[in-house]
């Protein structure tokens, strides 16, 4: 069988994919969105390709298997699932230069605005918005060695603390936490990597991108993604809720008595408004979503 190459479109942004994140730049934009220039929608409008590439690869396992160039099981002879099948399909459209938005950057992100929802975690790394696949708070190192966070996602892994109508959110840290390890042992947090980055953009006063993972599960339909096994996102969205502003951080124990790190993070005015109360009903749509139409219908 004659080798199939990636779609029309990706294999030639390749090198240019892999210089952008050679050099992880510190741009910081304005507080508030647009206007939006051509530039922008040209942004999106590569955004839109991509994720329409990325979700098509995790319904259609022909076209997965004979792209990716990983063996189908992990090193233990298991077959991936979950995150693993999420991960494999990214690093496939990275390979051919796929990903949008590859430099890291603080502020809102080009051909992105706030209310867009993305249906899986790895979509936000693809498009630029949190490039972590996994870890809750992203962040950059500037030339002077100083780390400032660019991004944190309210996965709702850990004990964070927000009214979902309210400008406040109260974070927890990262690291050392037993609910993702069960076999290891409580510790206290440390002020390092992301931790120490939230409170360094806290002094910067620097905005920092928020995400919030919220429930919108619709039982009336079944998942026909390769993916929907357990450990994958399916049955939320993550919606963009735009640019905050640590504006404070502390120390207090945490339900397994170790040391747990808060930060107080405010919402920045001038933004468009989100009622993220409506994400936590079943059914309910976004006026903001990348990529509708009935493609949609089968992710």
């Amino acid at each position: 069988m004659a080798a199939v190459g990636p779609k029309p479109g990706f294999s030639s942004k390749r090198k240019q994919a892999k210089q952008d994140g050679k050099n992880p730049r510190a741009v910081v934009c304005a507080d508030n969105e647009g206007p939006f220039t051509a530039e922008w929608y040209a942004s999106r409008r590569k955004i839109e390709e991509t994720l329409r590439f990325y979700r098509e690869l995790l319904v259609n396992r022909k076209l997965f298997d004979e792209l990716s160039q990983e063996p189908e099981k992990s090193p233990d002879g298991k077959k991936y699932s979950g995150i693993g099948v999420h991960m494999r399909a990214a690093r496939v459209l990275e390979s051919s230069g796929g990903w949008v938005n590859t430099s890291k950057q603080i502020g809102h992100v080009s051909g992105i605005k706030v209310g867009d929802d993305f249906r899986w975690r790895g979509e936000l790394s693809i498009v630029g918005l949190h490039h972590e696949f996994q870890k809750g708070i992203d962040y950059m190192k500037l030339i002077n060695g100083k780390t400032l966070a660019t991004s944190i996602v309210d996965s709702g892994r850990y004990e964070n603390g927000v009214g979902i109508t309210s400008d406040v959110l109260i974070y927890c840290g990262e690291g050392e936490n037993p609910n993702l390890s069960r076999v290891r042992k409580p510790k206290d947090q440390r002020l390092v990597g992301g931790n120490l980055a939230l409170k360094n953009s806290m002094d910067s006063k620097t905005p920092v991108r928020v995400i919030r993972r919220l429930t919108d599960i619709d039982t009336s339909k079944e998942s026909t993604t390769v993916g929907a096994a357990k450990g994958n996102d399916i049955g939320y969205k993550f919606v963009y809720d735009g640019l905050y502003r640590v504006t404070g951080f502390w120390k207090e124990r945490g339900k397994f008595g170790r040391y747990v790190y808060k930060f107080s993070l405010k919402r920045i005015e001038r933004q468009p408004e989100l009622d993220l109360g409506k994400w936590n009903k079943v059914g309910n749509g976004s006026a903001g979503s990348l990529f509708k139409g009935k493609e949609n219908d089968i992710y």
